[in-house]
């Protein structure tokens, strides 16, 4: 209760917090020192977060469908099943950040790092990836049908058995990353981007 209270008061620096349930919707937050905090269950919905450091929050099971999160720090924040539709990820660091079977569906991500984040069977369709660095990240079996990649670059990154139909990459390097199984990737998928060998003529997934 007095962390919530502290909150709502403008504290700056709430490392730790246990925030648990909390109900954010709709509301801002500018500048606040949440490292490792406890949002699990908390409502973000629609909630717009700017410049905060959220190194390391649990955000399990919170509710954060169009939440807007603007120059934060995401850093290994755990997301792992939790639904973020529609919501807005602009100059953020991500990087390590638990996101397997997470639902990402029409989110744009704008200016974002995603180096090592875990994106397993995550659920991006519709997702937009702008000037975004996915290199290492981890998407295996993600479903990301109709997602948009522009000036994306994605070294080491393991999309095995991802589903990739109407996906496009637009200025993107794909070149080293890891596509067996991936289904829906060809050629066409490719505006003027670096895409592995194996899709070249000839050799193009179904």
């Amino acid at each position: 209760m007095a962390a919530r209270i502290a909150l709502a008061a403008g504290a700056r620096r709430m490392v730790g917090a246990r925030l648990g349930g909390i109900d954010l919707a709709g509301k801002e937050l500018r500048g606040r020192t949440l490292r490792g905090a406890d949002l699990s269950r908390a409502d973000l919905t629609g909630a717009r977060l700017v410049g905060c450091d959220l190194r390391g929050v649990d955000f399990s099971g919170a509710r954060l469908g169009g939440a807007r999160f603007v120059l934060c720090d995401l850093r290994g924040a755990q997301l792992e099943g939790v639904r973020l539709p529609g919501a807005l990820f602009a100059g953020c660091v991500l990087d390590g950040a638990a996101m397997a079977r997470a639902s990402l569906a029409g989110s744009r991500l704008y200016g974002v790092s995603l180096a090592g984040a875990s994106l397993e069977a995550a659920d991006l369709s519709g997702a937009s990836f702008v000037l975004a660095w996915l290199a290492r990240a981890r998407l295996a079996g993600a479903r990301a049908s109709g997602a948009r990649f522009v000036l994306a670059a994605l070294p080491g990154a393991d999309l095995a058995r991802a589903k990739l139909d109407r996906a496009r990459f637009a200025l993107t390097a794909l070149r080293s990353a890891a596509v067996d199984r991936a289904t829906g990737l060809r050629p066409g998928s490719f505006s003027l981007s670096l895409y592995p060998a194996s899709l070249a003529p000839g050799g193009a997934k179904d």
